[in-house]
């Protein structure tokens, strides 16, 4: 149940954080001048922005690695576009996606699942 609490308080920050961003005009530039990790998606043709103190998932993937991710995506211009949320491989417990409904999909390589809203 408390990961349940932890995965509902961690979707609603991103949502709220997603419309600060895009009320704000935030762009990728800015925020890595405010600690955030940018970088180009290595599959697809895309920005990819994590808050201060995450990172990014690294391969391969050490037993410590953070619970979930919650990713800003903006196109190679800058414009924000949606966002992206990542849950670990031993938490996904097959829920839908809170902005879709749908499954999340899997990423092996990284050992997490991916919703993404655009």
């Amino acid at each position: 149940m408390s990961r349940l609490m932890l995965f509902i308080a961690a979707v609603a920050l991103s949502l709220g954080l997603v419309a600060a961003a895009t009320a704000e005009g935030f762009t990728p530039s800015k925020l890595v001048n405010a600690g955030w990790t940018c970088f180009n998606d290595p599959a697809a043709p895309r920005i990819v922005c994590s808050d201060p103190g995450h990172g990014r998932p690294v391969i391969p993937a050490p037993p410590d690695r953070p619970a979930s991710y919650n990713f800003k995506i903006f196109s190679l211009g800058g414009t924000f576009v949606g966002t992206q949320h990542l849950i670990r491989d031993d938490f996904y417990q097959g829920q839908p996606c809170p902005q879709t409904g749908g499954l999340y999909f899997h990423i092996a390589v990284i050992g997490y699942y991916r919703c993404e809203h655009f």
